[in-house]
């Protein structure tokens, strides 16, 4: 008989699944960083690395739709997301368009 080592049991892949959260968020933030700086210092639209960050989330979000993962009410959540951040996004740029 013999024993089969395991490689990888579930605190491995909560540990895995972990370090991919922080290392996404880090690189979202960076490319978020990056953004503002490229319009703040060269005067550039950088709609390529905002690209990047919606065609990333939106690949995660379908992926978890598609294993179904969401709770029953993830449907209002995101809305109300949408709704706060295009609020928000039409209040800095009133902001920035009054200081200017």
């Amino acid at each position: 008989m013999s024993i089969e080592k395991i490689e990888k049991d579930e605190r491995t892949i909560f540990i895995e699944n972990k370090s991919y959260k922080y290392g996404c968020t880090i690189l979202n933030f960076g490319l978020l960083i990056d953004i503002i700086y490229r319009s703040i210092r060269f005067n550039e639209a950088s709609w390529d690395l905002f690209g990047l960050l919606f065609a990333g989330g939106l690949v995660m979000t379908v992926y978890q739709y598609k294993y179904k993962t969401f709770a029953s009410n993830w449907k209002n959540r995101y809305l109300l997301l949408i709704i706060a951040t295009a609020v928000l996004a039409f209040l800095i740029t009133l902001l920035i368009h009054k200081l200017a």
